[in-house]
């Protein structure tokens, strides 16, 4: 068993999220705000055991070098990705300094990851060449893939509409419809229900094979 927290951090509002377990916690994307995320894991009375990062945007890792180095944990992220958050993850454009994050395991392919909580860590490209999605029963953590009723921007360095849309639809034929999807900005939606309203996957709901 686990619950789920929910922090909404940093200017771009970007949505961290707390797993717990048995007195440990994998953290989200810690965005910003170190003292917020560890305020929260205060709450819940929890100590991180890993930081997952979905993708290597700035507004998603902000404060995960300093958590890292507030609880000496280890952070995952998708090797694709593994340079921007050596960097600052694409805050010089935005005008922000990112303290960099070192020493990150890098992820290559799908792997399950024996932490706290199981997870699959699933390669889902598209908003970044190394986005990923994490899995737990019933539960998707995909970052800005998608959105309820809209999906991430490919409009940045490494982005690619098509890789996007297929990676959205894996997920779809993978997982049933209530698989509940915590996304990276904004409310949780769930597979059926982007499959049913998101415009942007209309062609899959008549044909589920389809591809970009």
């Amino acid at each position: 068993m686990f619950d789920i927290a929910a922090l909404t951090l940093g200017p771009l509002g970007a949505n961290c999220f707390i797993i717990a377990a048995g007195g440990e916690a994998l953290v989200v994307d810690p965005g910003d705000e170190l003292e917020h995320v560890v305020a929260a894991l205060d709450e819940l009375a929890v100590r991180p055991s890993a930081i997952l990062l979905t993708h290597g945007h700035f507004d998603h890792f902000g404060a995960a070098a300093a958590l890292q180095r507030r609880f000496s944990v280890t952070v995952y992220v998708g090797a694709r990705d593994a340079s921007l958050i050596a960097g600052s993850g694409l805050g010089m454009m935005a005008g922000l300094s990112v303290e960099p994050v070192n020493d990150a395991v890098t992820l290559a392919g799908e792997q399950e990851l024996a932490l706290t909580v199981p997870i699959t860590a699933m390669p889902t490209p598209g908003h970044s060449p190394g986005s990923y999605t994490f899995a737990l029963p019933g539960h998707l953590f995909c970052g800005d893939l998608i959105f309820q009723g809209s999906v991430g921007r490919t409009d940045l360095p490494g982005g690619s509409s098509e890789q996007l849309l297929n990676s959205i639809a894996d997920l779809v034929r993978r997982f049933p419809p209530d698989t509940a999807v915590h996304c990276g900005h904004g409310p949780d939606t769930s597979l059926g229900r982007e499959l049913a309203l998101n415009p942007f996957l209309s062609p899959l709901r008549y044909d589920p094979g389809h591809r970009w």
